[in-house]
Parts: C-alpha cells; sequence; structure tokens
C-alpha cells in the first residue's frame, strides 16, 4: 500500500467521522444563533437520539424491527419533538446570564444521561450495519461501506439545511430571527415559533449523526460526553453561530483526528485536535470562517 493511498484511507475516514462532528456542531451553532443560548445538553441529546433509532432498529420496541432507513426517520422525528419540548423548557434561560445558561443546559444534560441509564441501562450494545462489511477497492483504497453512507447522507442533510435556511419561507424567517429577534418579532414574525424550528432541527440532525454512527461506535450513555464536546469544540472551531462554520469544523476536526491517528498515535489524537483548535482561535478567535456571531440579548 503506497503512502498516498494511506493519505486518502486516511482523510476518507477523517471526512466519514468529521461529518458526524458537523452534524452535531450544527446544532450548536444553530441554537446559539437563534436564542444566543449555548446548549451544553446537546451531546445528550444526540445520545437520546441515537437509541430513538436504534431501538427500532433492534426491535426493542413491542419487538418491531424497522430497516435501518426506517428506523434513522423515526428517530430523527422523535428526537425533533424532544427538540421542541427543550426549547420551552430552555427558553427562559436565554434571558439569563452566561453561567446560569451553562449551569441550566449542563443539568438537563445530566437528567437525559440519567433517564437514558434507567430506561435502557448502563452497558450499552453494538449495533449491526445495514450494509455489508467487506471494504470497496478503488484504485487501491479501501472504503468502508458505512462510511461511505455516513459522508452521503451527511451531505445531504448539509445541503437540504442550507436549502431550507435560504429557500423556505420560514428558513428566511428563521434566519431574520437570528438576526435580531426584536425588530423581527415587530415585523410579525413568530420568535418563538423558529426558536422551536431551530431546536427541533438541531436535535434531529444530531440524532441523524449518532444514528449513522452506531454501527460503528459503542452505543451506550456515555456516549454524550465525547461527541458532545467535540461538536461544540468543531463549532468553535469554524465560528460558533455559523452554519458553514459548523460544518467546516467539523469537517477538519475529523481529518486532523484521523491524520494524528494515523501517523503519530491514537493515544494523542484528542490531545492534538484540541492543541490545533485553540492555535486556530489564537490567530483567528471568530473561528475559521470568521462570521461575527450573535451575541446574547
Amino acid at each position: 500500500m503506497t503512502k498516498t493511498v494511506i493519505l486518502v484511507q486516511t482523510i476518507v475516514g477523517g471526512l466519514g467521522i468529521g461529518s458526524i462532528y458537523a452534524l452535531v456542531a450544527l446544532g450548536y451553532s444553530m441554537v446559539y444563533r437563534s436564542m444566543g443560548l449555548v446548549n451544553f445538553a446537546h451531546g445528550s441529546i444526540y445520545m437520546i437520539g441515537t437509541y430513538f433509532g436504534v431501538i427500532f432498529y433492534k426491535g426493542m420496541v413491542a419487538g418491531l424491527h424497522l430497516p435501518y432507513w426506517a428506523a434513522f426517520i423515526v428517530g430523527i422525528l422523535l428526537t425533533a419533538i424532544l427538540g421542541v419540548a427543550l426549547e420551552r423548557l430552555f427558553r427562559p434561560l436565554a434571558n439569563l446570564d452566561l453561567m446560569l445558561m451553562l449551569l441550566g443546559t449542563i443539568g438537563v444534560g445530566i437528567v437525559l444521561d440519567n433517564l437514558a441509564i434507567i430506561i435502557w441501562g448502563a452497558e450499552g450494545f453494538a449495533v449491526r450495519s445495514p450494509l455489508s462489511s467487506k471494504p470497496i477497492l478503488v484504485g487501491g483504497v479501501a472504503l468502508v461501506p458505512q462510511m461511505l453512507l455516513i459522508i452521503g447522507v451527511g451531505a445531504v442533510l448539509m445541503v437540504g439545511l442550507q436549502t431550507f435556511l435560504s429557500r423556505t419561507k420560514v428558513g428566511k424567517a428563521m434566519r431574520a430571527a437570528a438576526q435580531d429577534r426584536e425588530i423581527a418579532s415587530a415585523m410579525g414574525i413568530p420568535v418563538n415559533f423558529t426558536n422551536a424550528v431551530t431546536f427541533a432541527i438541531g436535535s434531529g440532525l444530531a440524532a441523524a449523526a449518532g444514528i449513522l454512527a452506531a454501527p460503528i461506535v459503542y452505543v451506550n450513555p456515555a456516549m454524550s460526553a465525547a461527541v458532545g464536546i467535540k461538536g461544540f469544540a468543531a463549532a468553535i472551531l469554524g465560528g460558533l453561530g455559523s452554519i458553514p462554520g459548523a460544518i467546516v469544523g467539523g469537517l477538519l476536526f475529523g481529518v486532523i483526528e484521523a491524520i494524528s491517528a494515523g501517523y503519530i498515535s491514537s493515544a494523542y489524537t484528542k490531545g492534538i485536535a484540541f492543541i490545533i483548535m485553540v492555535l486556530v482561535l489564537m490567530i483567528k478567535p471568530s473561528g475559521i470562517v470568521g462570521e461575527t456571531t450573535v451575541e446574547k440579548v
């Protein structure tokens, strides 16, 4: 295997993991942009969303074995409903200072983690991939089908989100409310409704990330912490509050991790990725994309 083949294979793997981070980072950025709220319960929403999908795929709900694609949709819809409920719960926090906001969201995240332990247990389980485990060889590069599925579906969701925000009436209302909620409200835009839609979409994207990742990770309540932190770091790296920034930050974070693991050591993967993130922010505090973030009102 040549060095070029190894590099390409590493980058493809990094883009797969990065797509997971990007989908999670989008939830952080969308909520921050619309409500000025830093939602540290988002990692727990990712974990709950993963369970919502895989329990139907594994037949853990009244023995109902749904196809992977159907479980994927059901998981996203249930998590979007959870997101709407959480938006109503978090709404008062948007008017508090940052410390109370963080304590409130972290507390809700802990509650969600413990609910998952009570309902599904602390041990977790593996999930069978709906695709073949046999790698696809392209020019000597071995591509794992599930990883290609993550990249493909992730790209569709990201493009779909951009299209929704720029082309639809609700999407334009969400952007207007995020830009200036008082003026938007004065113009008749239902700001609370757009915030609820934002939470629903962000939560749904997190669930999509978790269900896609389920066949390559071990599903358990503790999975919320690692991906939650990396998703937030990716959002910061790209520029918190920026939709393109969340995508760029997530993909870059995944590629850095994969290259670090492949060429240095998997033991230093997390540290190296975060060191690079800090260095980038020291040079460009607003993140790679450099979009001006929304100040909390």
